[in-house]
């Protein structure tokens, strides 16, 4: 089951990135100018923010990731959503650097002013994150 929703994820990931590529010759507006849809093409990583040595230093990042994962898990007494939080961010996150890696770029298309420019990978790995920490607080009390 797990397997089966990062692949539709994926599949969606994808789809709205070809569709933001075909139809987003002009920023359309959603919400005044607060919310928009605009087409960019992100060399770096998630909501454009810029790091040098990117490439070398998602490796480190995904490393260190695991190593503070099991360490955590062990601590952890319910550890299904746990897993699944982190399993999740993992996988948009090696999602995200495989496209990086075969194409030298993401495509970004939900603009939010005085924000940034993101896509979908960039909101599941930000919300799950969010899970993710609240459990590792939760648990801390």
């Amino acid at each position: 089951m797990f397997y089966s929703v990062i692949i539709l994820w994926v599949i969606l990931d994808l789809f709205t990135k070809n569709l933001a590529n075909i139809y987003l010759q002009k920023k359309i507006n959603i919400l005044w100018d607060f919310l928009s849809l605009k087409y960019v093409e992100n060399t770096w990583i998630a909501f454009s923010t810029q790091i040098p040595g990117l490439k070398y230093l998602t490796i480190i990042l995904i490393i260190a990731i695991f190593y503070y994962y099991f360490l955590e898990r062990k601590k952890e007494k319910k550890k299904k959503l746990f897993d699944l939080s982190f399993w999740l961010i993992l996988a948009w996150a090696i999602w995200n650097w495989i496209e990086r890696i075969f194409d030298s770029r993401v495509i970004d298309f939900i603009s939010v002013k005085y924000f940034s420019v993101f896509n979908l990978a960039d909101s599941f790995i930000t919300i799950w994150a969010i899970i993710y920490m609240y459990i590792l607080f939760k648990n801390k009390k």
